[in-house]
């Protein structure tokens, strides 16, 4: 592991343990085993540390999602894999070092801007797994996939929050899992109702 690996590594997990406003710059340094100075000389404050952190870990997850969707599979495996990782990050602790950072952004605009790109790299996957589900579907002339990923997103966000708060995570796994029936079931009313699929010249 690198040096900078090894700083890094040390800095979330002490944001995961004490949360932001408890973190120390001392503390990080005595977990990753190099001097404080060092921490200091590379990224000169706590915040600066705190965002790396959190582009450090992003990056991963991200990619790791990417190679998931890249994969194919269809979508209601893409969303019930989806599901098994958001498990595995409140686990990780990953949610709680999201939010903290959030917490933050409420009053500091350069937190606030960093976390929108990061989450705007979200945002992008969900719409395009979005659109995949409408087409896989038949039902892409149904619903605006951009406006759907969001909703979408907007469901994890709300499930961390509450997670965070202290609400049973299984309820909310549940909601999740059940929110990837939605384009199924869109699909079978359409023929359930005797609709057809229109296509890209039908206007109305």
């Amino acid at each position: 592991m690198t040096t900078r690996a090894q700083i890094l590594d040390a800095a979330y997990r002490t944001l995961v343990a004490f949360g932001y406003n408890q973190v120390a710059m001392r503390k990080i340094a005595e977990t990753a085993g190099v001097n404080q100075s060092l921490l200091h000389y590379y990224y000169g404050s706590k915040e600066n540390l705190m965002l790396e952190v959190l582009e450090y870990v992003n990056e991963r997850l991200l990619a790791r999602q990417r190679t998931m969707y890249a994969e194919g599979g269809g979508f209601e495996k893409i969303w019930a894999r989806s599901l098994e990782f958001f498990e595995e990050d409140v686990r990780s602790g990953y949610v709680r070092a999201l939010w903290e950072l959030w917490a933050q952004g409420l009053s500091n605009k350069r937190i606030a801007e960093r976390l929108a790109e990061i989450i705007g790299g979200w945002r992008a996957l969900v719409a395009g797994l979005a659109k995949q589900a409408l087409v896989e579907y038949g039902i892409e002339w149904k619903l605006d996939p951009v406006a759907l990923g969001r909703l979408m997103g907007d469901v994890y966000y709300g499930a961390e929050a509450e997670i965070l708060a202290g609400e049973d995570p299984r309820v909310h796994f549940e909601g999740i899992r059940l929110l990837g029936n939605l384009f199924r079931w869109i699909a079978l009313d359409e023929r359930a109702n005797g609709h057809t699929r229109r296509t890209k010249g039908d206007a109305r």
